[in-house]
Parts: C-alpha cells; structure tokens; sequence
C-alpha cells in the first residue's frame, strides 16, 4: 500500500537528499572519532615563575658566543684567558677618545664613522669589546655654525643595543661648539647664506616655519640658526626620555680663526657676539614671528637652559672677572627668560 501524499517526501526534498544516507552506525562512529586539532583546547600555560632579572640575565647570555679558533690546530691564547682578564685588555686596546667629526658637514659627504677594528674581529669579541668601548670612550664632536648633524647622525647609525649602553658612560659625549660664524665665501653667491643655499636651509627648517616668509637676510640668518638650536634641544630631549645621556658643552675658539697665534686672542669677544647674535635669537621677534610649527617647547626647554648654563659657565670661569661682565650677565639673563617663557 503506497504511503499518503502527505508522508511522501516532496520532489524539492527528493533531489537535495543524500545519495548515502548515514546509518546510525556510521553516526555513531562520527561522534566517537577523535576531534581535530581546531577542536582540541589549547592547554593553559604554567605560570613562570622566574624574576625580571633571570630573565634579563637569560635574554643576554642567548647572545654570547664562545671565543673559538679558526683553526684548532693553531693555539688561540686569547680564547682560554677568563673574561675579565679580556676586558681589562680591550681597555688597553680601545681609545680613551674618539674625534667623530672633524670636517665641515655641508660641504663634505656624510661620513659613517666606522668603530675600531677590534670590533669586527668576531661577534663574540665584539659582544665583550662593546660594552668597554661605548661605556668608557669619550665621544668628541666638533659642532660648527651651529649645526649639530653630525652628532644626531652618529646616534641615529648606532646599532640599538649599542646606544642602549651610553647611558652607562659616565664621560658622556664632549661637543666643542665653535662660536664663531664663518660663512664658506667672502663673496657668497646669489642665494647662498652662511654654509649652504637657501633651499637646503627651506628643507633644515621645515619643522619650524618657512624661510621665505622671512624677510631680510639678517632675520633669514637668526631663523636659521634658532632652528638649528631648537632642533639639536628638541632631539636630544626625545633621547633623554629613553635613558641619561651626559652632554658635556665646550665653547673652545678654532685655532684656525685666530689670526696671530695669540692664545685667547680676542676668544673673549667672539664670545660676546656669539651670544648677543646667535644665542639670544631664542628671544628675537623676528624669530617668534616665523617660528609657526611645532610651537610644543617642553621637550626642548631643559635642553635649551642647560646649553646656555653651559656657556656661561665657560665665560665665568674664564674672564668672570672683566669689565665686560655685566655686558654679559644683562644679555644672558634676556636669553634664559626667553627660553622661560616657553
């Protein structure tokens, strides 16, 4: 007897039916199979249980390297000395002083100043090596016309590992800043000013303001030479942030520029006009009126009060004593209540 209409199964449902119904042995089967691995639950974790510093400690000696010969037949005297004793010769080996620039940056190419030899020898030496290297070299600069690139390019080509240890060098970085302007023509160029044209001067203080906006090359000059200062105090209130890095300021007069060969000759008014005409265009309206950018001066304040301590101290502890004192005293204070206001 054929089943009603309503027990039939419809012709939509006949063709979307299975041509292999599953039985419910092979039912059965499916549901005691073993899940899949999506299926499974990850399993949780132990909780670690060792301090920050065995782990610092582990993370470190993940990177050391035994001190093996290249040829085993060959002794290797240096592998089977202890470590301290290896330490104790690189402090022999390495310079107590490193001169890293000592050429005018805008008219030569960008040197990359290679570290001694003695760290391209293997890694395992260079791991050891580095730390007395970058720990207890005095870094000297030589910053002319204000412009410090050659200090923040050296920083930004260390390798992070390696600026990580400068903050544990307690002779920190020596920047002589010369303080005498010299432009690179007695004659310059059309659209030349000071040490390079206008236009690398348009990229330099794009962070600031516009330098065509300024009128008159007098102002032109004081914009540029605030930018300079604000963006070497802006860098290096970012990487004081990060770690205390000693920046030790020198103001030192080229023997170059000394006519004569007189020591001190006239060094006491260079430095007088350095301060009244470079130092001081933190408090210009000139500068004020251009400086349209990146007005944020926190990061830079402390920087800024600690260079012009730094050149004060210099002129005391040289010619304190001069009739020109209170010439100085007058302009330094307007330049630090300049940089107050910020």
């Amino acid at each position: 007897m054929a089943p009603p209409s309503y027990a039939r199964a419809t012709a939509s449902s006949t063709s979307k039916a299975s041509p292999n119904p599953k039985t419910p042995t092979s039912l059965s089967k499916a549901n005691n199979s073993t899940p899949t691995s999506q299926e499974k639950k990850k399993a949780l974790k132990r909780p670690s249980t060792l301090t920050s510093h065995q782990k610092d400690t582990i993370t470190y000696k993940r990177d050391l390297y035994h001190i093996t010969p290249k040829d085993a037949s060959k002794p290797c005297f240096l592998s089977l000395l202890p470590s301290e004793l290896r330490t104790q010769i690189y402090t022999y080996i390495l310079p107590t002083t490193h001169y890293i620039s000592p050429s005018w940056p805008s008219l030569s190419k960008p040197k990359h100043h290679a570290p001694p030899s003695l760290l391209h020898i293997s890694r395992a030496i260079r791991i050891e090596a580095a730390y007395t290297y970058y720990t207890t070299t005095t870094f000297h600069f030589t910053v002319r016309n204000l412009d410090f690139s050659p200090v923040t390019r050296w920083l930004e080509d260390l390798a992070p590992h390696h600026r990580a240890l400068l903050p544990r060098n307690h002779r920190g970085l020596s920047i002589n800043v010369i303080p005498a302007m010299k432009n690179m023509f007695t004659y310059p160029p059309k659209g030349w000013l000071l040490d390079a044209n206008v236009e690398h001067h348009w990229r330099a203080c794009q962070p600031f303001g516009n330098i065509y906006t300024v009128h008159g090359e007098a102002h032109k000059m004081h914009f540029v030479i605030f930018c300079r200062l604000a963006e070497w105090w802006r860098r290096w209130g970012a990487l004081q942030l990060k770690g205390e890095v000693k920046c030790n300021y020198a103001f030192e007069q080229s023997p170059f520029a000394n006519p004569f060969g007189i020591p001190d000759f006239l060094d006491e008014v260079v430095l007088r006009m350095f301060l009244r005409h470079h130092a001081c265009v933190v408090g210009m309206s000139c500068v004020d009126k251009a400086w349209r950018r990146n007005r944020r001066a926190a990061g830079m304040k402390d920087e800024g009060v600690r260079f012009l301590e730094a050149l004060d101290t210099w002129y005391r502890d040289r010619w304190g004593k001069q009739g020109g004192v209170n010439e100085w005293n007058v302009k330094m204070e307007e330049a630090k209540k300049a940089i107050g206001r910020w």
